[in-house]
């Protein structure tokens, strides 16, 4: 049931970050006025709003505080109420003013992020029915991750290499050669605990998804991530590993014809990821080469730096948050990341673009 808002949320008490929204505008329809002063008025024609919220996979949302402010497009003056709404799965109504002008609303739930709806007129005998999609609030969300013995056959490779990979680090700059765990498999995987570690979890499951869901181009019968034989590091952004030299070739011959795959992939800079390689390995390092996929095909970035003594390959791989999609995404919601994708965002896409796909499992939902 939507009530009139006291007051407009107070900043810093319900979400952990409010870089979005603009200080909150004076309300001027719910100042008392004194009984004996207050003017005898009919009661003002309204008109019939309704509104689905809808999160990335199409379900109608919940949130228990969620505040609705109308607005006329010209001149941001607010239209009635402020009005708080405990959403319980299901379209919410309200009675609006009628206005010559035309009106926006400003919907802002706690455990999604801000978002206006679209615009629509407020004259006499409208009705307006909308359907919205809110991406969540990463930090009012965690992780519920299927145990180790319970994740299904799709995660049978990344099985694989996680047995294979002793001593994987959490991939920090600033404090590198954090081992994680001398293995990370069985009770260790389902007992991993610290936010760092269970966003870096997030990410390689997300990472995973993705790499294991395309595969190379040339042969067309690999999965990027069918390359990878050894985890060096994982972290909230990206994943380094070692890989199988076919991976290089491949991803060489790629860039050496980019007009037979343009549809898919672009070449991208790969000395800014240098500083990404291990202090152990950077004296190894012979050469580096970046290939990004394009907007259709998830924005991953690979790159891969040739080592020698003895040869190897590492890869260096991300979801890159500075990708169209990302960006497609977050300006229709009105919203710009700041200090690195959060694991949760990249989430919101993957289900955003496969969720209905038959099998998709993350490995992990949010709750």
């Amino acid at each position: 049931m939507a009530k009139a808002a006291g007051r407009t949320r107070a900043r810093g008490t319900s979400k952990a970050t409010h870089t979005r929204r603009a200080a909150p505008t004076r309300r001027i329809s719910t100042r008392a006025l004194p009984r004996t002063a207050r003017p005898r008025h009919a009661r003002a024609e309204t008109f019939p709003v309704v509104f689905t919220l809808q999160d990335v996979a199409g379900r109608v949302v919940s949130d228990p505080s969620t505040f609705f402010t109308f607005r006329q497009l010209t001149g941001n003056r607010q239209v009635g109420d402020q009005l708080e709404v405990a959403l319980s799965g299901a379209p919410v109504r309200f009675e609006v003013p009628v206005s010559p002008d035309v009106l926006v609303c400003e919907i802002d739930p706690r455990r999604y992020r801000f978002v206006f709806s679209p615009v629509f007129f407020g004259t006499p005998g409208s009705s307006v029915t909308r359907s919205l999609t809110v991406w969540r609030e990463p930090d009012e969300w965690t992780p519920a991750f299927t145990a180790w013995d319970a994740l299904p056959r799709s995660f049978a490779p990344l099985k694989r290499v996680l047995r294979a990979s002793r001593d994987v680090t959490l991939f920090d700059r600033k404090h590198p050669d954090q081992v994680i765990a001398p293995l990370l498999v069985t009770h260790t995987w389902d007992g991993l605990a610290g936010r760092e570690h269970i966003l870096a979890k997030t990410a390689l499951l997300n990472t995973y998804y993705r790499l294991d869901s395309m595969r190379e181009p040339i042969g067309g019968e690999r999965s990027w991530f069918s390359f990878v034989t050894r985890l060096v590091a994982i972290g909230r952004e990206r994943l380094l590993a070692f890989v199988d030299p076919e991976m290089h070739t491949r991803v060489c011959h790629i860039l050496d014809h980019l007009e037979q795959f343009r549809g898919d992939y672009e070449a991208t800079p790969a000395e800014n990821h240098r500083p990404n390689v291990p202090a152990a390995l950077q004296s190894r390092i012979v050469k580096m080469v970046s290939l990004k996929s394009t907007h259709a095909r998830g924005n991953v970035q690979l790159t891969l730096t040739r080592l020698r003594d003895p040869e190897e390959f590492l890869l260096d791989a991300d979801i890159d948050e500075s990708g169209e999609l990302l960006r497609h995404l977050l300006d229709l919601f009105k919203h710009k990341v700041s200090g690195g994708t959060h694991p949760h965002d990249i989430h919101e896409i993957l289900v955003h673009q496969d969720g209905r796909t038959a099998g998709f499992d993350l490995g992990y939902r949010l709750v």
